[in-house]
């Protein structure tokens, strides 16, 4: 099997699995940020930057496990203007 080309999983809507794996990611990124506010003053440059890394790398890690499965799959977010990753 070629990697890059992911594995073909017949009746598996690849963007439906997308769209509800981004919304339970965002379920807890919202309760990872409630916490971390209870720890750092969100208006601290550390809240912040530690808002962004855990944003930024927790998305690229969703992006990441759906291309392993599915090959690359950024193709279809563009080809259907499609704006659901977390």
């Amino acid at each position: 099997m070629d990697r890059q080309r992911g594995i073909i999983i017949q009746g598996l809507d690849i963007l439906d699995v997308i769209s509800f794996n981004s919304k339970k990611t965002k379920r807890f990124q919202a309760e990872f940020l409630q916490e971390l506010e209870t720890i750092l003053d969100p208006k601290s440059k550390e809240f912040k930057e530690t808002r962004k890394l855990y944003l930024d790398n927790t998305n690229e890690n969703m992006r990441s496990v759906f291309r392993s499965i599915f090959g690359d799959i950024e193709y279809l977010a563009e080809k259907y203007e499609w704006t659901g990753w977390a």
